[in-house]
C-alpha cells in the first residue's frame, strides 16, 4: 500500500505547482481556437510530448461531438432480437502525456456529450487513455443521456481514464447518472475538492485513486425502492484501491438511509472512507454484493453524521458470497482502527 501512494504522491511533485500552472500562457483556447474537440487532437498530435500543453476553456457550454470513428453497441430490435449497429463516437479521446484542461470557473464551463446509446464503454464525455500527468481543473464533464426516461438505470461516463499515471483532478464537476466515472486499466489519480454525481456505481473500476474533500452527490433514481451506490471497485490487490478522505456524502433525499457505499465489481477490490461526514446516511449494512466477487477491503474510520455525530456502523456488512454462492465471513474488521487508518 505504502508503495503506491509514495508513487502517487511523488509522481504529483513538480506538476502540482499551481501558480506556474496559471500563469502559463494556453496553447489553445476554447472557443477561440476552435471546439474542444480540435483542442483534443491538436494536443494529441503536437510534436513535442515532453512539454506541458495548456488547453483554457472558456465559460459557457461546449459540446463535445466526439470522432466519426465507428463503435459498435447491440440492441434490441422490434421483434425482440439482438442486433450489432455502428454508429459515430460520441467520445473524445486523450492519448498524449502532460496536458492540462483548464476551466475558468467549475459551474460556469460546461464540457457536455449527449450519447444516444448507453454503455459503459461507449459514452465518456472524455476519454484519457495512457495520458500520464493529465491535470483537468475548473470544469464541468457532463455526460447527458437524456434520451431516455429512465436515463439513472443506463451507463453513461463522463470521465473515464485508462492506463494513466500521475493524472491530478481539482475542482471538477462530473455529472452523470450510472458510472459517471470509470477507471479501468489501472492507473494512479488524485482528485482534490471535487463534485461527483450519480446514481449506481457512480465511481467505479480499478487502479490507485485518492479522493480529498470530495463531495459524492447521490442523484433521485426515479422510482421508489431504489437504492443508489456510490461505488463498484474492481481494483487488484497490488493497487492501493479507492481511498475516500474527507469527503462529503449528500443528494437526494429519498437515499437517506437506504443508499450503499459500495459493492466489489472484479478483482479483490479495496474501498476505504475516512473521515466522511454522510449528511445522507447509508444503509446500516453499508455494502452489497456484486457477481460473487470478495471484497479484500471494504472499512471506514471516522464517519459522522450531518451533526457531526460518530456514525453507528455496529451492522455493516461482515458476509460476501463467493462465485459459489457459498457464504463467506470477511477476515477484516469493516471499521478501521487508527493504525490501520495511517496506512492510507
Amino acid at each position: 500500500m505504502r508503495r503506491y501512494f509514495v508513487i502517487g504522491f511523488m509522481g504529483l511533485l513538480g506538476l502540482l505547482d499551481e501558480s506556474k500552472i496559471l500563469a502559463q500562457k494556453p496553447d489553445f483556447i476554447v472557443p477561440d481556437n476552435g471546439n474542444f474537440v480540435s483542442a483534443i487532437q491538436t494536443a494529441n498530435t503536437r510534436a513535442d510530448f515532453s512539454r506541458r500543453y495548456t488547453i483554457l476553456v472558456r465559460r459557457g457550454t461546449h459540446f463535445s461531438e466526439g470522432t466519426q470513428e465507428l463503435i459498435s453497441t447491440r440492441v434490441k430490435t422490434a421483434d425482440g432480437a439482438d442486433s450489432t449497429i455502428f454508429f459515430p463516437s460520441p467520445i473524445v479521446k486523450l492519448v498524449a502525456p502532460r496536458v492540462t484542461i483548464m476551466g475558468e470557473d467549475m459551474d460556469a464551463t460546461i464540457v457536455e456529450n449527449r450519447p444516444v446509446y448507453e454503455g459503459i464503454g461507449i459514452t465518456s464525455t472524455l476519454f484519457v487513455d495512457g495520458a500520464d500527468s493529465t491535470i483537468i481543473k475548473d470544469i464541468t464533464l457532463f455526460c447527458n443521456f437524456q434520451n431516455e426516461a429512465m436515463a439513472f438505470a443506463n451507463r453513461s461516463v463522463a470521465l473515464r481514464e485508462s492506463r494513466c499515471k500521475g493524472n491530478y483532478l481539482k475542482n471538477v464537476r462530473l455529472l452523470s447518472t450510472q458510472d459517471t466515472y470509470y477507471t479501468n486499466g489501472g492507473g494512479d489519480t488524485t482528485l482534490d475538492s471535487c463534485d461527483i454525481h450519480g446514481t449506481v456505481d457512480f465511481i467505479c473500476g480499478g487502479g490507485s485513486v485518492r479522493f480529498n474533500s470530495c463531495t459524492l452527490y447521490l442523484e433521485p433514481r426515479g422510482r421508489k425502492g431504489s437504492r443508489d451506490v456510490i461505488c463498484a471497485p474492481a481494483t487488484n490487490v497490488d493497487e492501493l484501491g479507492y481511498i475516500f478522505k474527507n469527503c462529503t456524502i449528500v443528494g437526494s433525499p429519498e437515499q437517506d438511509g437506504r443508499y450503499h457505499l459500495a459493492r466489489p465489481w472484479r478483482n479483490q477490490p479495496t474501498c476505504v472512507f475516512l473521515n466522511t461526514r454522510m449528511m445522507l446516511l447509508p444503509s446500516p449494512d453499508g455494502y452489497r454484493e456484486m457477481h460473487g466477487t470478495l471484497p479484500r477491503l471494504f472499512a471506514e474510520y471516522g464517519s459522522v453524521d450531518k451533526d457531526g455525530n460518530p456514525v453507528d456502523c455496529s451492522q455493516r456488512k461482515t458476509t460476501f458470497k463467493n462465485k459459489a454462492g457459498e457464504t463467506v465471513k470477511i477476515g477484516y474488521s469493516p471499521v478501521l482502527s487508527e493504525t490501520e487508518m495511517k496506512k492510507y
